[in-house]
């Protein structure tokens, strides 16, 4: 009964985050066209070195919404999958050799992406942030807008490759996760 609930709280967990990230990776792309293709006009963003910009300001702004979200999803999940991971090492077989090799993979996978999301979230998405508003900010001085607009570039460019990574982790620990039994050396009550 208690590793089958650390399966539920695991399988739970994993896969909100790899379907919240595959959510995120498949939208972002899609809100930005649809949103460039209306050609909206920001009335609070007005600037002559903005023109042709106000869909990318606003696609981005979405996004940024979705991602902040998926940040805190993400730091659940991470946490659940923690106790159960942790847990499982403790229920599964380890004297299997395959059961072995299988949760030290699912581990390093996890470890993996924890890091990656940690970093994206304190490293880089700040700092993207911060130039964007900065971009923002000082629309009408090229001399500062283009140069905090190119480190947004740049921020965001990494931001969306680690997530990319991140998802492929988190599918790593799912084909990996097939196989895994508890031992049967728990004394029945």
């Amino acid at each position: 009964m208690l590793f089958q609930l650390i399966q539920i709280v695991y399988w739970l967990a994993l896969s909100t985050w790899f379907g919240g990230v595959l959510f995120v990776a498949i939208a972002a792309p899609v809100i930005f066209r649809t949103v460039r293709e209306s050609n909206p006009l920001l009335p609070e963003v007005l600037s002559v070195n903005l023109e042709h910009q106000h869909g990318t300001l606003l696609a981005g702004a979405i996004v940024g919404n979705l991602l902040r979200t998926l940040m805190r999803v993400q730091a659940v999940c991470a946490g659940a999958l923690f106790l159960a991971l942790g847990a499982q090492w403790f229920l599964v077989n380890l004297h299997d050799r395959s059961q072995l090799i299988t949760i030290i993979l699912r581990t390093a996978l996890y470890v993996a992406a924890v890091i990656l999301m940690a970093y994206d979230s304190w490293s880089i998405a700040p700092r993207m942030w911060k130039h964007r508003q900065e971009y923002l900010d000082h629309a009408d001085e090229p001399e500062v807008a283009n140069p905090a607009k190119d480190q947004f570039d740049h921020y965001h460019r990494e931001s969306v490759t680690i997530l990319g990574i991140v998802l492929f982790l988190l599918l790593g620990m799912i084909l990996f996760s097939g196989s895994v039994s508890f031992t049967q050396t728990l004394v029945a009550g």
